[in-house]
């Protein structure tokens, strides 16, 4: 009799435990600091795991692009700037960007730009450190003019030749300004901007275009993504956060 419900509660045990794998990307690796950490969750739902040192004390981003679309220098400079300015991190490693294999696609769907990420992403988070990514396309978003998503809740995309088209011609900001302001309005998104991951502190989402802050000059306004923008823009400066959006990350824990 014993042995007559072994079999189905054995059964039951091995069923339980491959329902928990939904598919994210994790560590694939079985190394001591290897972890269990969902990296395809939705853009925002780990903000507070890159604002503070709670849980992750070091940042490592990956950033791999397509032949002839590598980022410059400047603008991963000021990346770095960027992420030490306003997260709470013992250490922060934007890792040399890597180059994969042309796509060769006129656009791309955020379908693809996930499957991808899973083709090449290397780099996942580990015991006390948390891993992002940047994927950079030769070619266009397949909904328009669009120059950056932020797909996954640690990954982001770059559109490499729509960036190219808005980019270093005649009444042109250089390349290397447009994929600043472009990184970090989509890092912005994944630490939790705008109302997308962390509370507002004051009411100031731009909820007809998202999770985007209403402010125009801000960094995280909804035009800065797209090549209208960039278009209208002649002085070369970068929009910044406002106080707004810096009030929202400081009170979960970021600076």
């Amino acid at each position: 009799m014993k042995f007559r419900f072994l079999f189905p509660l054995t059964a039951l045990l091995i069923l339980l435990l491959f329902s928990c794998d939904n598919g994210a990307v994790t560590d694939p690796g079985d190394s001591d600091g290897s972890i269990s950490f969902n990296h395809e969750r939705n853009p925002g739902a780990s903000a507070i795991e890159f604002l503070t040192d709670d849980d992750f004390q070091n940042l490592v981003l990956e950033i791999q692009y397509m032949e002839g679309y590598a980022p410059t220098s400047e603008a991963i400079s000021n990346l770095q700037a960027f992420l030490e300015e306003r997260l709470n991190k013992n250490n922060i490693t934007i890792l040399e960007p890597s180059e994969i294999p042309a796509g060769g696609q006129e656009s791309y769907t955020a379908t693809e730009v996930r499957n991808l990420e899973r083709d090449h992403r290397t780099e996942f988070a580990e015991e006390g450190k948390l891993a992002a990514y940047f994927i950079i396309l030769d070619g266009e978003f397949s909904q328009g003019s669009v120059l950056g998503i932020a797909h996954y809740n640690t990954s982001m995309a770059l559109f490499g030749e729509t960036i190219r088209n808005t980019s270093d011609g005649i009444f042109q900001l250089s390349r290397s300004t447009v994929e600043t302001v472009v990184m970090q309005h989509e890092v912005g998104h994944i630490i939790g901007l705008v109302n997308n991951g962390v509370d507002m502190q004051t009411d100031h989402q731009d909820e007809e275009n998202g999770r985007h802050c209403n402010v125009e000059d801000c960094l995280m306004y909804f035009a800065v993504r797209t090549t209208d923008f960039f278009a209208n823009i002649f002085d070369g400066n970068i929009p910044e956060l406002d106080e707004q959006c810096i009030a929202d990350l400081q009170a979960a824990g970021g600076k």
